[in-house]
């Protein structure tokens, strides 16, 4: 009978020995972030669409390319290495062209204000109605590229006008649409939001 008391206590200790079982309500492991992370921003910042939905290439490397400049030469992707650069696609043709234009204007303007910011827009062929070599030439003309479907569809728009913010590792940072849909204070809007994301990319949360 002592022998069967000293085995059961023995058993006893045994199961108290056992580790514990997990708490379901302590915190899982850390996992690691995935690439880019880091510097991801919020869905929008002022002016921009920021989540990865918003366009099929944010969080990207720019595609190479090549260009030609209006007014002679060409334009590549290294040509925007180390600088931060709006890179907008339009149109002289379609509805709201004219308006889009004088947006596009004043943003290179704003732009020009920003040692630190370049604007190049890429001239997407119309309907022939406007002549984008002798405007290319006037003292009001912005840096122009001239490009195709092709070129547009390895930067994945769809549609234009659109602009993308290229970081100065030549990752797309950002996208919008038309500088016309945002009218109240487009430009502004634009500027800012541009600060925002160098802010947020500089110091991640």
């Amino acid at each position: 009978m002592r022998g069967f008391a000293f085995a059961a206590t023995l058993l006893a200790l045994a199961a108290c020995q056992k580790e514990p079982a997990p708490d379901s309500s302590a915190a899982a492991p850390e996992t690691a972030a995935p690439p880019g992370a880091a510097t991801q921003q919020a869905a929008s910042v002022e002016g921009w669409e920021t989540a990865r939905s918003a366009h099929p290439l944010l969080g990207a490397t720019l595609p190479g390319f090549t260009a030609k400049r209006l007014g002679g030469g060409e334009a590549t992707q290294d040509n925007l290495r180390n600088r931060w650069t709006v890179l907008g696609f339009w149109s002289g043709s379609g509805e709201g062209a004219k308006e889009e234009m004088r947006y596009i204007g004043a943003l290179n303007s704003a732009i020009n204000q920003d040692p630190d910011l370049d604007f190049l827009s890429v001239y997407l062929h119309g309907d022939g109605s406007f002549d984008v070599q002798k405007w290319g030439s006037g003292a009001d003309a912005w840096p122009t590229v001239t490009g195709d479907a092709a070129l547009t569809d390895s930067f994945g728009i769809e549609s234009a006008p659109a602009y993308l913010l290229v970081g100065p590792d030549l990752t797309i940072e950002a996208y919008r649409g038309a500088l016309t849909k945002t009218p109240d204070d487009g430009i502004k809007s634009v500027i800012r939001g541009v600060a925002e994301i160098k802010k947020q990319i500089a110091a991640p949360e």
